[in-house]
C-alpha cells in the first residue's frame, strides 16, 4: 500500500521539478541578463505571435554618445544606465507590446498590431518617457537616443522590419545637431523625426 502511494507522489514531485526547471530555462533563454528585459529571442517569439492580417510596428532605439558615459564614469556605471533605460522602457510599454535589448546600447520595442497613426503616437510617447532624467548613483542622466520606426504588413519578416527601422534610426542619428545623452535635465524633449514607413 505504501509503495502504491509513494510512487504517484514521487512522480508528481519530479513533474513539478521538471516544470519549474523548464520555466526557469525558458526565462533565461528569453531574458537579457544585464537588464532583465527581453532579448532578441523574446523579440522573435513576440513577432511570431503577430503574423496575422493588418500592420505591425517596430521601434528601434540607439543611445546617442553612450561611449561618453562609459569613458567618463566606467563600464559598471554604463551598465546601470542601460538597466535604468530598460526599466523605463518596460514601464512604458502597453499591452501587446514588447521591449527588448538587442545588444550593447540598442533597444527595440515591438508595437504588435497597430496603425501608422498609433505607431507614431507610441513612438512619441516612448521618446518623451526616455527624455525624463534617470537617477543613477545620484547622477541625473538624460539617456536620449536616436529612434527609427517602421510599420509594415504583419507578415513581413522580423529581419526586414529591423533593417528598415535601423536605416531610419541611423538617418535620425546623423541628422541630429545636439548631444542626446548628457548629465543634467534636458532643455526640451527631443523631437521625433517623421518616420517613413516600409511598404
Amino acid at each position: 500500500m505504501f509503495a502504491e502511494i509513494t510512487l504517484p507522489l514521487a512522480t508528481a514531485g519530479w513533474a513539478a521539478i521538471a516544470t519549474a526547471t523548464a520555466v526557469t530555462l525558458h526565462r533565461r533563454l528569453h531574458t537579457d541578463e544585464l537588464t532583465g528585459i527581453g532579448n532578441r529571442s523574446a523579440l522573435r517569439r513576440h513577432a511570431r505571435r503577430t503574423r496575422r492580417a493588418g500592420l505591425v510596428g517596430v521601434l528601434l532605439i540607439d543611445l546617442d554618445r553612450f561611449k561618453v558615459i562609459n569613458d567618463t564614469h566606467g563600464h559598471d556605471f554604463g551598465n546601470e544606465v542601460l538597466a535604468a533605460v530598460a526599466a523605463r522602457l518596460a514601464d512604458n510599454t502597453a499591452p501587446g507590446e514588447r521591449a527588448v535589448r538587442l545588444h550593447g546600447d540598442e533597444f527595440a520595442v515591438h508595437l504588435g498590431r497597430t496603425t501608422r497613426t498609433h505607431a507614431v503616437r507610441r513612438a512619441n510617447e516612448i521618446t518623451a518617457a526616455l527624455a525624463e532624467p534617470l537617477d543613477v548613483r545620484g547622477h541625473q542622466i538624460t539617456a536620449l537616443g536616436s529612434l527609427g520606426l517602421t510599420v509594415a504588413a504583419a507578415g513581413t519578416p522580423l529581419g526586414d522590419l529591423l533593417g528598415a527601422a535601423d536605416r531610419r534610426m541611423y538617418r535620425a542619428k546623423h541628422a541630429r545637431r545636439m548631444p542626446a545623452i548628457r548629465t543634467g535635465r534636458p532643455r526640451r524633449t527631443r523631437d521625433l523625426s517623421p518616420p517613413d514607413h516600409a511598404a
